[in-house]
Order: structure tokens, then C-alpha cells, then sequence
């Protein structure tokens, strides 16, 4: 079978299809026909040579996100069953590189896959667990009170696209940082006060929590609230002490349970996604050039 792997960081050059067995799978694990992997921001990172830790050494394969079909399944899987439809997240960083998205087959254990809604494309979900995850689990641990004034940098993006509209459904009041001309599709998100990327946000605070999903790190803390809390998807410098500003950052986990709810979501329209373009396996390259560009509207998607 055909894999994206990495031998040695560097720019999306370094993205080689090679051929490597396929994989059976173990017990509690099924084998999945990867249709659709989601390429992310920490691919690209990681691409780069920069992961949690010692969470990865070349060779690995990239790839958190997947979406596609079960070809077998392993002594001991209850739940799914060859050719059911699934989605599911590779929990990448804990599997120190050892399996990626990027791929025509994966191995996994069972709890990290579920069953796919019947009309929720391969494609659709796999712009789902990563992104929606990491947004609902920002927000759970900022717990804001009711109604709170809560400002979301990176709103036209995946993660901060999905915060958005989580934070709206719990009663908060949302300001949105958008990219250069989507504004539109963030209002459309539910932000009930859209910026601009370039706009001074200090002059629309203070805020007593922040989402910063880009993140922007300092250039936010003039807009945060004495005592509010900021979190952020990466480390950031942190905030002079004098601020009293909480601040921390968030390394999503698998919650089984609670990625079967953000799908069905998705899937009942209730919570929107978007794809900017799809590419074939042997163009990873270019969908790591598509991802990283600037102003770029929607998910890339790989489609093995």
C-alpha cells in the first residue's frame, strides 16, 4: 500500500509516496480503506520537525484525521464491522509518529474510529475530529460563566470556525477575529461582532475569556480582562504577571463519546464545515503548499 512519509523535515518537498506492507489488524483493531484524510495545521508542523516533545522521529507518516471504510476487523471488535462506514482521529503526538492518516489503509484500535452518518461525506468528515474536538475541549476547560463576552482569534479557521459556533450555542456573546474577507462566513458562524485580522482587538475588550485558535500569543493580552483566561492551541510567551491574565495552552485528546456528538452534528447541519480542495495521495505536497496558504478558505483534504 501507498503511505506519505517523512524522512527528514523540511518544506512540503520532503513529502515522499513510498510503498510500504499492509497493515493487519490486531486485536481490537479494525483495518480501515482510508478515503479522505484531513491534512492540519500540526501536520504541517510536524512536517517541519517541530512536535510535542519527543512525540515523533522520522520515518512517520503524517495525519490525525481520517475518514473511510472498514475492510476487517481483528479478534475482539464489537462495535464496527467490515464495510461500515467511519471516521476517527489518530491521536498522533501519544502515538509518538507510528501511525498516520496518510495512507491508503491504517490498523487502529476501534475506539478510535465510529460510525459515519449516512450522508456525511468521507470528505466532510474528515475536517471534523481534530478541529471540532479541540474547539469544544477549549471551551470546556475556559468554562465561562453564562453569557459571557468571549473573544475567538482565527474564526474563519477550522478550529476557530467551530468554537465559534459551540460558544454561540452555549448563550455567550462571541467576538470573532476573521481572516481578510470572510467576514461573512463568520457572521454566518453566529459571532455577533466580526473583526478584521488587522483590526487593534484591544479596542473591543476587555475580555474575560479568550479562544486564541491562531494563536496570536502577546498582542492579546491589552484586550484581556484583569483575571480572565486565555487559551491557546500552542505555547505562546506568557503574560507579563502583572496582567493577571490565566493563560495556558491545549493539546487535544480522543473523547470517543464526545467526537460521536460534534459528527452528528455536523452531520444534522448544526454545526458547518468547509473544504477549500481536495488532492490525490501523490499531490501531498501541493496540499501542504494549499494549506499553508495565506487567505486559503476551508480545510484541504487528502483523498487516497
Amino acid at each position: 500500500m501507498r503511505v506519505v512519509e517523512v524522512r527528514e523535515p523540511g518544506g512540503p518537498e520532503v513529502l515522499r509516496v513510498v510503498q510500504r506492507p499492509a497493515p493487519a489488524p490486531g486485536p481490537g483493531e479494525v483495518l480501515v480503506d482510508v478515503e479522505a484524510a484531513g491534512v492540519n495545521p500540526t501536520d504541517l508542523a510536524a512536517r517541519q520537525g517541530f512536535t510535542v516533545g519527543d512525540s515523533a522521529r522520522p520515518p512517520y507518516v503524517l495525519g490525525w484525521d481520517l475518514a473511510g471504510t472498514v475492510r476487517a476487523t481483528g479478534p475482539g471488535v464489537q462495535r464496527l464491522s467490515t464495510g461500515e462506514a467511519v471516521v476517527g482521529m489518530i491521536p498522533w503526538y501519544a502515538e509518538h509518529g507510528r501511525v498516520g492518516a496518510y495512507a491508503e489503509q491504517v490498523a487502529v484500535p476501534e475506539e478510535w474510529v465510529l460510525p459515519r452518518p449516512a450522508g456525511l461525506s468521507a470528505v466532510e468528515a474528515a475536517t471534523i475530529p481534530l478541529n471540532a474536538l479541540t474547539a469544544a475541549q477549549l471551551l470546556d476547560r475556559l468554562a465561562p460563566p453564562p453569557g459571557a463576552e468571549v473573544l475567538v482569534t482565527g474564526a474563519s479557521g477550522a478550529v476557530g470556525g467551530y468554537a465559534v459556533q459551540l460558544a454561540v450555542r452555549a448563550g455567550h456573546r462571541v467576538t470573532a477575529v476573521a481572516g481578510t474577507g470572510d467576514e461573512e462566513w463568520v457572521r454566518g458562524l453566529g459571532a455577533h461582532v466580526v473583526l478584521g485580522r488587522d483590526t487593534d482587538v484591544s479596542t473591543a475588550g476587555p475580555f474575560g475569556s479568550v479562544v486564541d485558535a491562531v494563536p496570536v500569543g502577546e498582542a492579546l493580552f491589552p484586550a484581556v480582562a484583569r483575571g480572565g483566561t486565555v487559551l491557546s492551541t500552542r505555547p505562546v510567551p506568557p503574560a507579563p504577571a502583572a496582567a493577571g491574565i490565566a493563560q495556558d495552552w491545549l493539546l487535544v485528546e480522543l473523547d470517543l463519546p464526545q467526537l460521536v456528538q460534534l459528527v452528528a452534528e455536523v452531520a444534522e447541519g448544526r454545526l458547518r464545515t468547509r473544504v477549500s480542495g481536495t488532492f490525490p495521495l501523490e499531490r501531498a505536497a501541493d496540499a501542504h503548499r494549499a494549506a499553508e496558504e495565506r487567505g486559503r478558505r476551508g480545510k484541504v483534504v487528502l483523498t487516497p
